[in-house]
């Protein structure tokens, strides 16, 4: 797989090119300021499909009380 690093800014202005890029087997790195932020990989790659463990922060605290509310949850404090 061919690889390819742009940065953040060139990313933007060229999106359209470097996902038909991906689609034909490319791999395409952003970055912004030397830091990686974002893979573009072509469908068929399965690496793309990498499942990522849940973060503490995607759950609520014992400091965040969540009570079921007729329109959904909502937050109680």
């Amino acid at each position: 797989m061919r690889s390819q690093t742009v940065s953040l800014d060139e990313a933007r202005n060229r999106l359209a090119d470097l996902v038909a890029k991906a689609s034909q087997g490319s791999e395409v790195i952003i970055h912004d300021k030397g830091k990686a932020l974002a893979r573009i990989v072509p469908v068929t790659d399965p690496s793309g499909y990498r499942a990522h463990p849940p973060t503490v922060s995607e759950f609520s605290s014992d400091e965040e009380s969540l009570t079921w509310d007729p329109d959904g949850w909502e937050n109680v404090a």
